[in-house]
């Protein structure tokens, strides 16, 4: 095991488990191709904080459906600013 693993582990160890489970459903949206057992990490209580997640993210995930391909957040953002504020130069 490296020392970058072994930090990761020392650190995964002092966290709660509630925390312990986001870092998991976190790892999952990073590599959702990979399967990993779900024994690991099964609550028997649904935190609200981690319902609230899932339910943000299936939102977003259904709002992007409705934006055009090229959307860019930032440009848009910027757009609206001026428009809202007009410029300060």
């Amino acid at each position: 095991m490296t020392l970058l693993q072994k930090q990761a582990v020392q650190m995964i160890q002092d966290m709660s488990d509630d925390n312990v489970g986001f870092l998991i459903e976190v790892i999952r949206r990073l590599a959702p191709n990979k399967t990993y057992a779900s024994v690991i990490y099964s609550p028997k209580k649904t935190d609200d904080k981690m319902q609230a997640f899932k339910e943000l993210v299936a939102t977003r995930n259904e709002a992007q459906k409705y934006l055009p391909e090229n959307f860019d957040p930032e440009k848009e953002l910027e757009a609206a600013r001026k428009e809202k504020y007009g410029s300060i130069d």
